[in-house]
């Protein structure tokens, strides 16, 4: 089974039997009112350098001798083909049965050569932010060119704990533009077929280093 854990920002933590991995670790003070939980995993995924994104070393990393094809597909991470932001990597990989694609920092709509390698994704992690990255309407226009079975917004401004870099309201956008989706009230979950029946998942919670340790 795939578990798939929000830990702020753009960054998730995806578990299945014997391995795991983490996207984009951010460095502590990089997120308004986010620090990363010192946490382990067998890899660690980096879309690009910037200081939200690269967080490498909060991640305590388990040896194992099993491993994950994952395929790194180069996107610019603005609307000017690099010029203003550099580059940024997606990372495509398979775990449990579900193909999944972490976008880290998108800044456009990927080109036909790019998006004809995006058909069949089961579970998009995208950015909705509009302004470092696409807006919730590009996220939109992305999931009707590539179909996927389930997408997750990140890179967002949550009201709950007032933390992310603020964004206009994306999220209500996103949950206009995307009616069936799933608020789920924790920082996990796991997936099953059964998800499917919604077009997103929200997650409403941030798994956080506690203040004390």
């Amino acid at each position: 089974m795939l578990k798939i854990t929000n830990l702020g920002h753009a960054s998730f933590l995806f578990e299945e039997e014997n391995y795991s991995i983490i996207t984009d670790p951010y460095l502590d003070n990089s997120v308004p009112n986010l620090k990363f939980p010192r946490i382990s995993a067998n890899k660690v995924l980096i879309s690009h350098n910037h200081y939200d994104h690269c967080g490498k070393e909060h991640v305590t990393i388990i040896p194992n001798e099993r491993d994950i094809e994952i395929k790194e597909i180069i996107v610019p991470h603005d609307h000017h083909n690099g010029a203003k932001r550099g580059l940024n990597k997606m990372h495509l990989f398979k775990m449990d049965k579900y193909l999944i694609l972490h976008t880290g920092d998108l800044g456009c709509i990927p080109d036909e050569s790019i998006s004809k390698q995006l058909m069949n994704i089961d579970i998009l992690l995208a950015p909705i932010n509009g302004f470092y990255t696409i807006s919730s309407k590009e996220l939109k226009d992305l999931v009707d060119l590539i179909k996927p079975k389930l997408v997750i917004p990140m890179h967002y401004f949550k009201q709950l704990n007032q933390s992310g870099y603020p964004d206009g309201g994306q999220i209500e956008v996103f949950k206009q533009l995307i009616p069936l989706y799933l608020e789920v009230n924790d920082y996990s979950i796991n997936v099953s077929d059964d998800l499917f029946v919604y077009h997103a998942l929200i997650f409403n919670k941030e798994l956080q280093e506690k203040e004390n340790d």
